[in-house]
């Protein structure tokens, strides 16, 4: 049986977001190392690189999008259990940028499950080693921002991993509007998940939940009304 016409742009789709997670993986190494060693500089250019490689990765939704839900429907069944749970290379990207340390333990168990022995092969994190830099540097992150100009490679390092932070969420967001297009909410996925079950939980996921909080603490400080947790 050949393909459906539409399957095509499935395959490109998700064939073209798994060699741009291969470069984020390959990225994320060196950015981790350059932090190690102090070298601020390079971690903040490759950074930089990996925000836009999500925003770019975030508009292969778009063109996906140009598939009907009726034309995704004919040919759905034929995909048995091709799932985006199935790709190492996300799940990889989420442990070196530190989920595990952030998310509940449901989620490590998950992952350990799936992928059994990818969260010892990445002792240290992104997390880590931004933090680890933050803390040789002896300044909190209201410091940072208030002297980002003298303290400008570190201001800029912030950024960039809110930056990155952010983009992951926009990409969740915006492949659970793609899902609820092409099948609804209530049908079940093809990685055998419902939406509530497993997508909708991703969106409390942050890598770096600091760097948002921080705006609160921020605002507070420079007499903004900020309401209580």
């Amino acid at each position: 049986m050949g393909l459906h016409p539409e399957e095509h742009i499935f395959l490109t789709t998700h064939h073209s977001l798994e060699i741009w997670l291969k470069q984020i993986v390959f990225d994320l190494h060196r950015v981790i190392k350059h932090l190690d060693n102090d070298e601020i500089n390079q971690a903040n250019w490759l950074l930089n690189r990996l925000g836009e490689i999500m925003r770019l990765a975030e508009a292969h939704w778009v063109v996906l999008e140009t598939m009907s839900a009726a034309d995704f429907a004919e040919y759905r069944s034929l995909l048995t259990g091709a799932s985006g749970m199935q790709s190492r290379q996300f799940r990889e990207i989420e442990v070196m940028l530190g989920l595990c340390e952030v998310a509940d333990e449901e989620y490590a168990a998950r992952v350990e499950k799936m992928w059994p022995g990818l969260i010892a092969e990445h002792p240290k994190t992104l997390r880590q080693a931004f933090f680890g830099f933050l803390e040789r540097r002896g300044l909190s992150l209201l410091d940072v921002y208030g002297d980002r100009w003298n303290q400008h490679d570190l201001f800029l390092l912030a950024e960039h991993a809110f930056e990155l932070d952010r983009r992951f969420h926009s990409w969740r967001h915006n492949h659970i509007l793609m899902v609820r297009r092409q099948i609804g909410i209530r049908a079940l996925g093809t990685g055998g998940t419902f939406f509530d079950d497993y997508l909708a939980k991703t969106l409390r996921y942050y890598f770096f939940p600091e760097l948002f909080e921080f705006r609160n603490e921020l605002t507070a400080h420079m007499g903004g009304e900020v309401k209580s947790k």
